[in-house]
């Protein structure tokens, strides 16, 4: 039977946005997305945790569990204080020795990133099949995975709004882009409309040329999954992508949670 006290609490620190979310070990009953502050005190996380619960009526108190995958080391120490200090409890900082349960054929697995696993872990665990895993945020990343579940690899890209930035910046007769938007049509007929073109299409062909190699290597049919911030913008004229997962790091690090429960023995989710 489940544990109706359980109440975990998943974050995910990227380079430019953190994601938080609750969840009863089974499903996502909460989330958020904040901007990364990498010189975040540890007070000053409290305070920003504890009023976006307030507003969906939660409490820091019942926070049973914490997990969390992190490209920022400074955050994990801010993190880490404040388990112990405000949430009592004990959390769980996912990296390459952590036991997913989804073996690594990297050759050094200490270089693959914590986040790049768990989008794995949490692609596999729900669909259960060979897939491809795009993850469209500050960069761009994409993860294999096998038939039988084990990560394969995969490649890095500088995200689509890297490159919006780069354009900008380097192009000083250019306009300042506010959002990438689908223009009209790939032949544009103004300065803004060029630029969405350019970055649009043009970041739409370096996906579906990767995934095309990578679905080549791989053999079969794998499922593309696609998440992170961008992942919508590009879903229209994406010519790979199967489903969008807006959750999915999220997703795995409940399906890691409950594999510790599992050996631990200390709550039953099912």
């Amino acid at each position: 039977m489940r544990n109706h006290d359980l109440l975990l609490l998943c974050i995910d620190v990227g380079n430019t946005h953190t994601g938080l979310a609750l969840s009863d070990g089974e499903r996502i009953l909460e989330h958020w997305r904040i901007r990364t502050q990498t010189d975040i005190t540890t007070d000053e996380a409290a305070v920003l945790f504890n009023g976006l619960f307030q507003l969906r009526n939660r409490r820091m108190a019942d926070i049973t569990h914490a997990i969390v995958t992190s490209v920022v080391p400074h955050v994990n120490r801010a993190l880490s204080a404040l388990f112990e200090q405000y949430l009592e409890v004990d959390g769980l900082f996912v990296d390459h020795e952590t036991d997913t349960g989804m073996p690594v054929r990297y050759k050094n697995p200490a270089e693959v990133g914590a986040d790049r696993i768990v989008n794995a872990v949490g692609a596999y665990d729900k669909f259960r099949c060979a897939c491809i895993v795009v993850d469209l945020g500050t960069a761009t990343t994409f993860d294999c995975v096998s038939s039988e579940g084990a990560y394969l690899g995969g490649a890095i890209a500088p995200g689509l709004m890297i490159s919006m930035q780069a354009l900008v910046s380097r192009g000083s007769r250019l306009p300042k882009l506010e959002r990438i938007s689908k223009p009209p049509a790939a032949i544009a007929c103004s300065t803004l409309d060029s630029m969405n073109s350019g970055l649009l299409y043009g970041y739409a062909g370096l996906v579906d040329g990767v995934l095309t190699r990578m679905k080549q290597e791989m053999g079969g049919r794998p499922m593309v999954v696609a998440t992170g911030g961008i992942a919508p913008v590009l879903q229209d004229v994406s010519e790979h992508f199967d489903v969008i997962e807006p959750l999915l790091t999220f997703e795995g690090l409940e399906a890691i949670f409950r594999r510790r429960l599992s050996f631990s023995g200390r709550v039953e989710l099912a």
